[in-house]
Parts: C-alpha cells; sequence; structure tokens
C-alpha cells in the first residue's frame, strides 16, 4: 500500500499565554522523529510505500498533493496543542477524498482516544509508540479485515468504540534508524546550531521521574552504546556533523554521557553535540570528557527558584545543584540553556517571580528558556489543580471533543492571575537578554553567520517585544 504521513502545519495552536508565546520557528524547526521513526520501522517490515509530508517545515497543497498520487492510507501526527489543526486537515481530507482511511497517533492519542474518535473523520488511532501497531493496522486494512482489539489501537466498529492500552518498544536497539531520507535536511534548524548538517536523535524512551507537572511515561528504556554508536556513524557518514540528543534525559546517569563520549573519542568523529538532561547527573568527569567529545551545550530543566520549591514540584534537585552543574559546564567550554517554569504552586507573589529570573541571571547560565505552567491530564499536578477547583477537570477534554482555533489554555492562577502570569512571561525574557553585557557576550560568541541567521528571529522577537 501507498501510504503518506502528515506532519501537519499549525497556525492555530492553542496558547498558553493571553498574547505572548514564542512560536516554534524562534526556537528552532525539528524533524518530526515520531514519523521518521515509524517510516522506518515499516519501510524494514514491509513492501507498503511511505513518504512523508511536512506541512510544518513547508508550505503544501495537501488536496493537490494527494490528488497527484496513488494513496491508499493517510498518517497524522496529533499534539493535544494541535489538534484543531489536526482535526481540520482530517475534514479536508475526508471532504475531498472520503473513502481515504485516516489514522492519528503521537501523544494526543493516548490522553484523549473517545473524544478524538468522536470526530468520524477520523477512522483510527495509534496508542503508544507506534511501529508494532501501525504496522498490524496497515496489514489488516491491506486485506480488508476488520483489526483486533490490540494494545496500541482505537476504532470504531459500528457504534462500540474500543480503546486499546498504550504500546511500548521493550528493545530499542531492535528498531531502524529513523528514515531521515524522506525528509528536506535544509528545511530544519535550530537557534543552537553551530552551521552544517543538524540530526535529532532520541535514544532512549520514557522518564523514570516523577515530576508533579509532568505526564511523560515512566518506563524507560534506552538504546545501547554500542546502537547509538553506529545511529552516530552511520549519519556521520552521510556528512551529518551536528547531532542534538532528544531524549528526555540523555544523562540519566552520568556514565552514560562518559561512556558514549569516550567512544566518540576513540572512534575519532568529529561533530558537535547538544543534549537534555538534569543538572543533578552533571559530573566533573562528564564534562570533561563530553567537552573532549565535542559537547556544546546542555539543555537542563531546573525549574524553580527555592530548594523548597523544588521539593514542592518532586523535581530532586537543589539549587546549589543546578549551580554547580552550571558552573562545571562552563569550566570545560560547554554552554548551558536552563529552563525555568512560570506560575509553579510555590510563586505566590510577583515577587516570587522576580526572584526567580534573578536566580536564572545569577546562575549565569548562557540561555534560558520561560515557560508558563501548563497542566494536562495525566500529571499530578493537575489532578490536585482540578481537585482544588483551580482549573476545571474537563477542559481538555471539552476542547478535544469541540476544539476551537488558538484555544487558551487554562491557567494555574490560584495565587497570581492569568493577565499577571502573562505580562511577565513576556517580561522574564526582556529581563534576561536585554542586558547589554549579554548581549555583547552572545554576539562575541557567534562563529558563523548560519548561526547568526539561526538565531535571528528568537532574537527579534524577545528584543523588539514591548
Amino acid at each position: 500500500m501507498n501510504i503518506i504521513m502528515i506532519n501537519p502545519a499549525t497556525p492555530n495552536t492553542a496558547r498558553i499565554s493571553l498574547d505572548f508565546d514564542l512560536k516554534i520557528d524562534y526556537t528552532g524547526r525539528f524533524p518530526p522523529i515520531g514519523l521518521i521513526s515509524l517510516a522506518a520501522y515499516i519501510r524494514e517490515h514491509s513492501k507498503h510505500n511511505i513518504e512523508i509530508v511536512d506541512c510544518d517545515a513547508e508550505e503544501v497543497d495537501i488536496v493537490k498533493h494527494i490528488k497527484n498520487r496513488d494513496v491508499d492510507i493517510i498518517g497524522i501526527i496529533s499534539f493535544t496543542y494541535t489538534f484543531f489543526d489536526v482535526l481540520q486537515l482530517c475534514r479536508l481530507i475526508k471532504m475531498n477524498f472520503s473513502g481515504l482511511p485516516i489514522v492519528v497517533g503521537g501523544p494526543h492519542t493516548p490522553l484523549f482516544p473517545r473524544e478524538t474518535l468522536s470526530h468520524t473523520e477520523i477512522d483510527y488511532l495509534v496508542i503508544g509508540e507506534g511501529e508494532e501497531a501501525f504496522l498490524y493496522l496497515l496489514n489488516k486494512i491491506e486485506n480488508g479485515q476488520v483489526p483486533d482489539k490490540i494494545e496500541g489501537l482505537a476504532f470504531r466498529n459500528g457504534k462500540e468504540i474500543f480503546v486499546g492500552s498504550p504500546a511500548w518498544i521493550n528493545k530499542l536497539d531492535d528498531l531502524p534508524f529513523p528514515a531521515y531520507d524522506l525528509l528536506k535536511p535544509d528545511k530544519y534548524h535550530a537557534t543552537f546550531g553551530y552551521g552544517g548538517k543538524t540530526i535529532t536523535l532520541c535514544t532512549s524512551r520514557g522518564c523514570p521521574f516523577n515530576c508533579t507537572f509532568c505526564q511523560s511515561t515512566k518506563k524507560f528504556r534506552a538504546n545501547s552504546l554500542q546502537y547509538i554508536m553506529e545511529y552516530i556513524t552511520s549519519f556521520h557518514k552521510q556528512g551529518y556533523r551536528n547531532f542534538y540528543f532528544f531524549d528526555d534525559t540523555f544523562n540519566i546517569t552520568a556514565s552514560r554521557v562518559i561512556e558514549f563520549s569516550r567512544a566518540v573519542r576513540a572512534e575519532k568523529l568529529k561533530i558537535k553535540w547538544i543534549f537534555r538532561g538534569r543538572v543533578d547527573g552533571i559530573t566533573e568527569e562528564l564534562c570533561r570528557e563530553a567537552s573532549l567529545a565535542g559537547c556544546v551545550q546542555m539543555l537542563l530543566g531546573i525549574e524553580d527558584y527555592t530548594n523548597e520549591g523544588l521539593l514542592r514540584i518532586k523535581k530532586r534537585v537543589t539549587i546549589e545543584k543546578a549551580e554547580k552543574a552550571v558552573a562545571c559546564a562552563k569550566r570545560y567550554g560547554i554552554k548551558t540553556n536552563t529552563n525555568w517554569i512560570i506560575g509553579l504552586p510555590s510563586h505566590k507573589t510577583l515577587s516570587d517571580l522576580e526572584e526567580l529570573v534573578r536566580t536564572a541571571i545569577n546562575i549565569k547560565s548562557d540561555f534560558a528558556m520561560f515557560s508558563l505552567l501548563t497542566l494536562l491530564p495525566g500529571c499530578e499536578l493537575f489532578e490536585e489543580a482540578a481537585a482544588e477547583g483551580v482549573i476545571k477537570r474537563t477542559s481538555w477534554y471539552d476542547y478535544v471533543s469541540n476544539p476551537v482555533p488558538k484555544y487558551q489554555i487554562e491557567f494555574y492562577d490560584k495565587y497570581i492571575s492569568g493577565e499577571e502570569l502573562t505580562r511577565f512571561y513576556a517580561s522574564a525574557y526582556r529581563k534576561y537578554y536585554r542586558r547589554p553585557g549579554y548581549i555583547l557576550q552572545r554576539m562575541l560568541d557567534l562563529r558563523s553567520f548560519s548561526e547568526l541567521k539561526n538565531k535571528i528571529p528568537m532574537a527579534l522577537k524577545i528584543l523588539l517585544q514591548n
């Protein structure tokens, strides 16, 4: 069969603030790694033909595109924030190709399967990690059969809606490398890029920690070092020199990063790489080995500015550990980008928020990203806020059942109003990035014109805002 898998354009993404959001174009545009991982698996285990259309990376007349091809099934990735645009795309396709089956997958579907299938434009859902379930579904559709009620799938069968439990892949090393050849590499970039071809990779799934604001699966699995090195070497041979580890926590242990770094040096690979991680997993040895192996930046989630606040959200780190991690990276020439959340339960006054920004500045990371607290079903803090009446328990379910463009996500406004949170969200970026000394340092740090080009959209958004 011929399958088109679509990453939809999302101009109507749900809003986390009233009038200030950093769109994806400001922080970078990343390959749809979920789609290319799924495509690689289907391609390796079947004779189905796969095409990926990334409408978020380039403008595509999807109706014309489908008309010019012999298409048997459509797959679409969805996040809850983007569900309005996903549904509009499904409606457009069904309006023009009524008999074409549509399958929706992605992080959205395990949270709201029944609400999503209430829209008859959507025929099937893939729930959880979809490699095996999606291939099973494709084979059933090809043979004209109704799928069995298995984990990883949800679908309508007459008036009945079946929802299977989420599927998981236990042995990640059994999966093929993502099908980057199905994308156009020049369509993707990041504000932290250093020129040349960049690849995004994920070498683990899940997160074993229990932060109260996060609904990530706790079922942690990781690729072996041998697999990761084969992955890196394979794409290095294709001309890729920049690697962004998109794992929730690449440094789940310091030894994992140290062993990878030593393997990179042993293979004499001249690469630059970036990873997302935790401050309690940063050690002197890790920084030394990673620096020698080409690590140029760490993205570290700190979130709050007091130990009491961090304890409240079960982050299991301290501000002292965060300070030591940033200082350690700096000693070895590795840049740091710290993440902070505005509007946590410990933020009861605007003075608390002011102190958060002062801490972000004083910790002396090279970059900082601020976000407003956003809660989805499945995280502990959502349940707590709903029980207290701070947010409406059914708000997201109502949205998915009847999505509207640019839906305003409910604020956690137990102590500070949504209007005040929005104003402070914007001002946090101004206070951090408009410091003259900081601007001068960042200009001196620029290594190439391509790096300058990648950083301009976000810089202008922040520096020119009122």
